[in-house]
């Protein structure tokens, strides 16, 4: 909390600050940047020291520079105004304001000069622009978040886009352990992030098993498709897509309304909760109060 006492508001401010221990000074610094408008210097110094203390991976200038190589600004760049965005986020692009007052659009700003040699007339190759926006020499954390940007579908519209960047740019990218690969969903569109090319536990889950009062018998038909089979027992297989928010209760019932082939939606709605509601162990109340209220909730 702000001190009290008189003084002026920079040093209530400072004297503020000081009273913030040294473990809380990265939530701290997350919070000012969710919350404050900052100029693009400070911004990138904040997210450097906050980014590095993820531990992000080592990405040499050299897959750097043969991951732009590989890249044609007409694969980069789908949609010119969100292509543009994403760029703001991670770089200094706005760099001369007072020229694009006097030019909008001509102007000698870093932002202005993209648009003109790498959107409207693309003279400038994918290693240009790299070379323009310091992204050789940025941190690893600032360049890995930015190819992940560069990949995500409210860049880029298209899941097809989306995969053939990704796969052009793990090419080059396997050869520092890590790769692009899809984590989970946002928006209906693949969620791909950078993670250890060894590590299986960033792979979607393929099947979720529930609603049984005992372990089910599970047998794999196939190992290859994760293609399996549940005998003996009554659980049910939601086998459908899991996205970053989980199985959401829509989720579930959509799933169920197209499995048991149910046109209303109350029916559906009202026969899942009677089948979840069947599987609830008797010895446990709290379940079974919990998940009625849940239902009359919704």
């Amino acid at each position: 909390m702000p001190p009290t006492d008189e003084g002026s508001k920079r040093e209530r401010v400072e004297r503020s600050f000081a009273q913030v221990p040294d473990s809380d000074l990265l939530q701290l610094a997350e919070r000012f940047l969710q919350t404050q408008d900052v100029d693009a210097a400070t911004r990138i110094q904040l997210q450097d020291a906050l980014w590095a203390e993820a531990s992000p991976p080592e990405i040499p200038m050299r897959t750097r520079r043969e991951i732009a190589r590989a890249l044609a600004p007409t694969v980069l760049v789908q949609h010119p105004a969100r292509f543009m965005k994403m760029l703001d986020r991670f770089w200094a692009i706005n760099d001369d304001p007072f020229s694009e007052l006097l030019s909008p659009g001509q102007g000698r700003s870093l932002r202005s000069r993209i648009e003109r040699h790498f959107i409207r007339n693309p003279d400038w190759s994918t290693e240009e622009l790299f070379e323009a926006l310091g992204a050789f020499e940025a941190s690893d954390g600032r360049f890995a978040r930015f190819i992940e940007a560069a990949v995500a579908g409210d860049v880029l519209l298209d899941e097809s886009a989306q995969r053939l960047l990704a796969e052009m740019i793990n090419e080059h990218l396997r050869t520092t352990g890590r790769e692009l690969r899809e984590t989970g969903t946002k928006d209906g569109y693949p969620r791909l992030a950078l993670v250890p090319s060894q590590l299986a536990h960033t792979r979607r889950p393929k099947n979720v098993v529930f609603a049984s009062l005992r372990k089910p018998d599970i047998r794999f038909r196939s190992a290859v498709d994760n293609d399996i089979e549940v005998v003996g027992g009554d659980a049910l297989v939601y086998d459908r897509s899991v996205g970053d928010e989980g199985i959401r209760w829509r989720d579930l019932q959509s799933w169920w309304q197209g499995e048991q082939q149910i046109p209303d939606d109350t029916e559906a709605k009202n026969t899942l909760y009677a089948r979840l509601h069947s599987s609830l162990p008797d010895n446990s109340p709290g379940q079974r109060n919990l998940f009625g209220g849940y239902h009359r909730v919704l």
